[in-house]
């Protein structure tokens, strides 16, 4: 049995465009800065894809605030830097793209269903009306729904059931996890794109992006969390069994880290996270409060003021622990922390600080790596870091979505199904 399958948006739709099926683009558009790889698919063998970054770009983000556009302007001028850079370095013009999206408007939940067997082995037929009863249960309201990704399923109480087709049981059984995000957020960004004559192929959540570039395969299975910290937003992510199972992200991150270290040492959100960079740690050193180090300035005439490096880490180590245990809070309630505490994955630009790891280890208990996007080939230097996980996982979802073959619930029987599925949340999935 093939592990991830069920990765994939189950209503995911087969969109054409003028771009080279061959090519996919990403964007993450987060607080700090506004990343776009290009990428290429790599044809291995008549079975086998890989994807491989022949374009990258990044640069400030300006006029983004928790993942939400406050200033249209300076959003599309980060927005072109980054696409502009990323096609002179891939040497190719890019017409679609998919976008990555962070902040506490995205909502993750689950709903389950179940119908009776009475003929006792199990068709398409019965898929597909476990999925249309499940679904049916769904309440619109004003969030868009980003993905339903759906668990395997369950056969008589058995979980981790890829295909239940053709087997024998009583009972068919599916979880359908809806990850949404409230409308407005979408529609600015999406103002955005379209006056850059691009078309947007779809909306990925951070949470799930992060997951899939950073988790290797028995972490999906055997449980695990994922806590992207990055600037503005940290984006916590759960999987169990192969597949996404609770998604959330909360409005705190490196940025006010930074910031509470300029309101500390009295000097400029500039100079703030230069200190922060050069001299900052989550862990007390022995001897910290005896180094001495000067504070920039932007007068030459002023005398430069000092400040102990027991201060900055104080304030490092306050601020960071808090984002940890509000992390713990999403964990805790989400009703799964059971098995995304047996791994826990560090990524994000906030959790390449020094010490970090160990920090985390005393707050949750348990073991805690830092996760890096090696799933996809092309990322040397810089952008293989943590910084660059979630435009990594977006092309990683954007690969399983393009593949002729679905790894996933095989839809062969007849044509009046595969429209049942195309048809069954709209056009968009």
């Amino acid at each position: 049995m093939k592990k991830n399958s069920n990765q994939i948006d189950l209503f995911s739709a087969d969109n054409k465009s003028n771009q080279s099926k061959n090519i996919l683009t990403a964007i993450d558009i987060g607080s700090d800065k506004i990343v776009c790889f290009i990428a290429k698919i790599d044809e291995i063998t008549r079975e086998k894809r890989a994807l491989r970054v022949v374009g990258s770009g990044y640069c400030q983000s300006k006029g983004i605030r928790n993942g939400k556009v406050i200033d249209q302007k300076e959003a599309e001028k980060s927005i072109r830097l980054a696409l502009d850079k990323a096609e002179k370095d891939a040497n190719i013009e890019i017409n679609n793209v998919y976008v990555c999206i962070s902040g506490d408007f995205l909502k993750s939940h689950v709903l389950k269903g179940s119908i009776n067997i009475p003929e006792r082995t199990i068709k398409q037929e019965h898929v597909a009306e476990v999925i249309s009863i499940t679904n049916n249960k769904y309440t619109p309201t004003n969030q868009k729904i980003i993905h339903i990704v759906p668990s395997n399923f369950f056969v008589d109480g058995t979980r981790n059931v890829t295909d239940p087709s053709g087997l024998v049981a009583d009972k068919l059984g599916v979880e359908l996890n809806y990850i949404t995000s409230e409308i407005n957020p979408l529609i600015n960004i999406e103002n955005i794109i379209k006056k850059m004559h691009l078309k947007i192929e779809g909306f990925i959540a951070k949470p799930y992006a992060s997951g899939l570039a950073c988790l290797q395969e028995h972490e999906l299975d055997f449980g695990s969390v994922c806590i992207d910290i990055g600037c503005g937003t940290t984006s916590i992510s759960i999987f169990f069994e192969g597949t996404i199972v609770y998604a959330k992200t909360i409005n705190l991150g490196g940025w006010y880290i930074t910031n509470d270290v300029a309101l500390g040492l009295h000097t400029s959100f500039e100079h703030a996270e230069g200190i922060k960079n050069l001299y900052g740690n989550t862990i007390m050193g022995a001897n910290d409060s005896e180094q001495y180090y000067e504070i920039p300035n932007d007068s030459e005439n002023t005398i430069r003021s000092k400040f102990k490096l027991s201060n900055l880490v104080s304030i490092i180590k306050y601020r960071y622990e808090e984002i940890l245990e509000k992390a713990e809070e999403v964990i805790e309630k989400s009703g799964y922390s059971e098995y995304a505490k047996r791994n826990i994955i560090l990524t994000g630009g906030t959790a390449g600080l020094p010490g970090s790891i160990e920090l985390a280890q005393r707050v949750f208990d348990t073991n805690v790596r830092i996760g890096l996007p090696t799933k996809i080939g092309g990322l040397s230097g810089e952008i293989g870091s943590p910084s660059f996980s979630s435009c990594s996982g977006v092309l990683i979802h954007c690969l399983k979505k393009s593949k002729k073959n679905h790894e996933r619930i095989s839809i062969k029987s007849t044509e009046k199904i595969g429209n049942f599925f195309k048809n069954l949340m709209g056009q968009d999935f």
